[in-house]
């Protein structure tokens, strides 16, 4: 808190050293320096709680004072400038919303232009437009471009603590992957186990049945494939309490080299009735292919166990970016003893979607049962950002938005300069009086008959003269010739409705051409 307030002391007393440093120039009086630094003061102490009322606080002062200044032997005070752009950055860094800058910019520029039209009634229209377009390029480079900034920069430091807290979240889980690596082996064993293991023991209870039911054995041969088959059957339900333990969910799977043609013709010659409809082309991805061969290879067990004599048809279809394996049985002929565990469909509904896919089962009408999966032909599923890849994210985000803080307030500027440089020319352009017609007036002539050969704007930038006429005097500056293309102006002066001088006038350094002392 202590170094908080001589911040504020610091940053008070080097704005103030310039208000006194000019005003003591100028010989302002004290008011007024006491005026400026108590509005210092004020902004530098409620620039953390009120950013855009510190601002405004201190923009409008500059604007009163410009508004008194401007037009004025006295000059015009600058020394608020530094402080008006050090407190427009700063609000930009306290991340106020765009829109409320907007208005405080907006209401500034018309109060700014409303001011100057009051105060100096007697001055031109056309100047003041042109004035306040030029102040509008200096707001732009000395308000607009400090808050855009400070946005800039605060926008960078929330990017880069999300970014870091992200990257560092993304490590976090890495390592726990890391100590959790333990725990998927035992579940790609269980997996193994359920798939391979039980697979082999229904075909092996299959064939036991077979052998149960042959009448051309002996009694005591078939009473022996009976108690095999008891057998099997608890061994299948002793493996599914022992995959129980070892499950886990989120197990990739393990690799398998035979194919599912193989796998179809190994489980016909036990004994089931499955047949293959393969009409499969080109290569799939390791993990596809595996993911098809699991996915027969669970329904042909689940088939052998849940629907004894069922007819089984499996079909493999590819199309240009999915293959799709369906797999259907006509229901059990006989009775059903098979324990079931509930872990083989929600293992290939994981291997299903670890592989990018989709898989359904459910009851066929009139029997039966049908497991459909369709996966894409490259498969897998989006690796998560590293660390690297989210701080990179960060860093191209802080350069865009470096380049929209240095864009916006540059294109802006260009087109109210374009705007300005424009209106100058016409005012400009309007404001010619042809040498010919300046030679035709002379002194005496009445203002109204002056009137008639003049043109319809003067100059929005008269020349400054070393003599200044008469106060009483209103006088009047043409251009002989376009912008740019003369070193003098015409000078008229009126007194009580008449015309009371015309002189020309040097309008740069350069000495004016003979034709214009004509």
């Amino acid at each position: 808190m202590m170094w908080r307030r001589l911040g504020d002391v610091g940053l008070w007393a080097a704005a103030s050293l310039l208000v006194l440093a000019e005003s003591g120039a100028r010989q302002d009086p004290f008011w007024f320096r006491a005026s400026c630094l108590a509005v210092l003061a004020v902004a530098v102490v409620t620039r953390r709680r009120w950013p855009l009322a510190a601002l405004v606080l201190v923009a409008w002062t500059e604007i009163i004072i410009l508004a008194f200044a401007l037009g004025t032997a006295s000059g015009v005070q600058i020394a608020l400038v530094p402080a008006i752009s050090l407190l427009s950055y700063l609000a930009g860094r306290r991340e106020t919303q765009l829109r409320h800058f907007v208005q405080l910019c907006v209401g500034s520029l018309v109060g700014m232009l409303v001011l100057s039209l009051t105060m100096r009634k007697d001055a031109q229209a056309t100047e003041a437009v042109l004035t306040w377009l030029l102040m509008l390029l200096l707001a732009l480079l000395l308000v607009v471009l400090p808050w855009l900034i400070g946005r800039y920069r605060a926008q960078q430091a929330l990017l880069a603590t999300a970014g870091w807290e992200r990257a560092e979240r993304i490590e976090r889980e890495q390592q726990l992957e890391i100590g959790q690596e333990r725990l998927r082996e035992r579940s790609r064993i269980a997996e193994d186990m359920h798939d391979s293991v039980g697979h082999e023991l229904s075909l092996i209870a299959l064939r036991a049945a077979a052998l149960e039911l042959d009448p051309t054995l002996p009694e005591e041969h078939r009473r022996a494939a009976g108690e095999l088959r008891e057998s099997a059957a608890m061994a299948t339900e002793r493996l599914g309490e022992i995959v129980g333990v070892l499950r886990d969910q989120d197990a990739p799977t393990m690799p398998h080299d035979e194919s599912v043609q193989a796998l179809v013709e190994r489980a016909a010659a036990s004994g089931l009735a499955v047949q293959l409809v393969d009409e499969a082309d080109g290569e799939l991805a390791p993990m596809v292919d595996r993911a098809v061969h699991r996915v027969v290879q669970e329904t042909l067990t689940n088939a052998s166990k849940h629907a004894p004599g069922a007819a089984v048809t499996v079909t493999v279809t590819s199309r240009e970016d999915a293959v799709q394996v369906e797999v259907l049985d006509s229901g059990a002929t006989r009775s059903v003893d098979a324990p079931s565990g509930g872990h083989g469909l929600a293992g290939l509904r994981e291997r299903v979607r670890l592989a990018g896919g989709t898989l359904t089962a459910g009851p066929r009408t009139p029997s039966g049962f049908a497991v459909t999966a369709t996966m894409p032909r490259a498969g897998g599923r989006p690796e998560p950002q590293t660390a690297a890849v989210e701080r990179a994210t960060v860093r191209r985000s802080a350069r865009r938005g470096l380049i929209t803080a240095i864009a916006a307030p540059v294109l802006l500027g260009a087109a109210v300069g374009a705007v300005a440089l424009g209106y100058y020319l016409i005012a400009g352009y309007s404001a010619i009086l042809r040498p010919a017609e300046y030679a035709g007036l002379t002194v005496g002539q009445s203002e109204a008959d002056v009137a008639k050969v003049l043109p319809r704007m003067e100059m929005v930038d008269p020349p400054a003269e070393r003599e200044r006429p008469p106060a009483a005097w209103s006088c009047r500056y043409y251009r002989p010739a376009p912008p740019f293309s003369a070193t003098y102006v015409y000078r008229l002066c009126f007194s009580d409705g008449a015309l009371v001088d015309k002189a020309v006038v040097q309008s740069g350094s350069v000495t004016p051409t003979p034709e214009g002392n004509r």
